[in-house]
């Protein structure tokens, strides 16, 4: 039997440039507008420009809020992976809560890794999708680790 962390211990710290860059992107063009020129030609003016860095800034707060509160709802609950033989049981979130599910490890027609998120994505035999984030485990080599003890 096998277990991997699946909380992350400082959420905040993890999504910290995220908070800052949302709220840089929001309070910026509402101190100082400007507009978006190429050359002497206007491509959109100061108000067009300040409204898409204010929705964008939202976006990204609204992912950081969202990711502090799922990393915190599964530390609360003690978030563990387990595999045990054939079996992998996992916490997941519905709805605000956190749930136990599982699958069997024969169940997994294909695995994928987005680098660019972070998001190992188990596919199952019945059409199915897991997805575990890189940032709830406690680093690169567990998720590794986890993903070669699947592919069994």
């Amino acid at each position: 039997m096998k277990t991997f962390n699946y909380a992350s211990t400082s959420s905040i710290k993890e999504n910290l440039t995220s908070l800052i860059l949302g709220a840089a992107l929001i309070i910026f063009p509402l101190v100082h507008p400007f507009g978006i020129r190429i050359g002497a030609k206007p491509i959109l003016g100061p108000v067009p420009t300040t409204i898409l860095m204010i929705i964008a800034g939202l976006y990204m707060l609204y992912t950081a809020y969202r990711k502090i509160r799922q990393a915190r709802a599964l530390s609360a609950k003690g978030g563990v992976i387990t595999v045990d033989d054939e079996r992998v049981t996992y916490p997941a979130i519905r709805k605000g809560q956190v749930e136990e599910e599982s699958f069997a490890i024969s169940e997994v027609s294909g695995i994928s890794y987005d680098e660019e998120d972070g998001i190992l994505t188990v596919t199952l035999n019945d059409g199915r999708e897991t997805k575990f984030d890189l940032d709830f485990f406690d680093s690169l080599d567990q998720l590794k680790e986890f993903a070669a003890l699947l592919q069994k």
